[in-house]
């Protein structure tokens, strides 16, 4: 029997997208790990953050997530979107 080996490993570089209710200023780009950060408005009325980068594992994933959810912002999403 073969054994599951998925392609995003936990300990390597992935591209990951998060999104997020509200609007999140771009000069927070250092503290979230250098990703980029774009504003949308979601079903035409709604302020919506979009977070793109290379994060170092899945460690620093979750310190991004940490923060923002001690900002206070809304995790609408987390992507993986290339694995590394």
């Amino acid at each position: 029997m073969e054994k599951y080996r998925p392609s995003a490993s936990m300990f390597e570089p992935a591209t990951y997208r998060i999104s997020i209710m509200g609007t999140l200023d771009k000069k927070w780009s250092d503290y979230c790990g250098g990703m980029t950060i774009e504003h949308d408005i979601a079903l035409n009325q709604y302020p919506m953050t979009t977070l793109t980068g290379i994060l170092a594992d899945q460690s620093a994933l979750i310190g991004i997530l940490n923060s923002l959810y001690d900002m206070g912002c809304p995790i609408i999403s987390v992507e993986c979107v290339e694995a590394r």
